[in-house]
Order: C-alpha cells, then structure tokens, then sequence
C-alpha cells in the first residue's frame, strides 16, 4: 500500500473510533441497557474463535485505545467494547462483547468489559482475567 494511501487509512480509522467513542458514551447516557443490550449482539453466543485477520483486529484495537485518550469525557471499557464491537461488526468480523464482575471488598463490585474476536481481545484486556464472566453478547 503507498505510504500516503496507509497514512489516510490510519486517520480515518483513528477519526472513526473517536467518534464511534462519543456516540457511545452518548448512547449509554441516554438509553437503557436493554435497548443497547438487543442491538449489540445475542446474549450468551460467543462468536467463532477461527479468523486470519489479525491485522486489521489489531488496527481496530488501537485505533480505539488511541483515541481514548483524546475524547471529551473520560472513555471506558463500556464505551470501549461497544465502539470495538460496532467497527469488527462493520467489516463483516464477528466478536463476542464481555461483561465480568469482580467483587472488590466485601460490600463492592467493580465490572468490567471487554471484546474479543477471533483469539485476539481487542478492548478490555487489562485485568480483565480478574472478572466473573455474567454476560455475553456474540454474533453467530
């Protein structure tokens, strides 16, 4: 690919998991998590562990992880995985979006959430080992 060509790609990735990061955010404002929760996958299917493109995972994966660190709130993993799950989805890739719980005293809970596809994780992967796995929207 010409350097040009790679560079414009790259903004446009970057621009577009900015965006996707407000949306998001904004979503989760204004909607409840069932009406997020029917749009974002089938609960309790996982999606295929078998894909080759890596690649473009790993853009995906950086793009948003970059760009959170310039949004105009504080971006999280909620709104992380629902950006992750929305660009796989637009390329035709299927992936699975995680919510966990991990119980931090004995009256806290802390939650967490993370995407995967394939065997990559593209959003979500620090600590996420530590979080009870309740729910799972996926793509067949």
């Amino acid at each position: 690919m010409h350097p040009l060509r790679y560079q414009l790609a790259i903004l446009l990735l970057l621009t577009g998991a900015w965006v996707l990061l407000h949306l998001s955010r904004l979503a989760i404002i204004i909607f409840p998590f069932k009406k997020i929760a029917a749009r974002i996958g089938q609960l309790h299917l996982e999606s295929t562990r078998m894909f080759n493109g890596i690649s473009t995972i790993n853009a995906i994966g950086h793009a948003i992880r970059r760009s959170s660190k310039f949004t105009l709130h504080d971006s999280r993993c909620y709104d992380q995985a629902l950006t992750g799950k929305i660009m796989l989805n637009r390329r035709g890739l299927s992936a699975t979006l995680y919510l966990g719980l991990a119980k931090e005293s004995e009256h806290q809970l802390s939650a967490h959430a993370w995407v995967r596809c394939g065997d990559s994780i593209v959003t979500g992967k620090a600590g996420m080992d530590r979080y009870m796995v309740i729910a799972c929207f996926g793509d067949a």
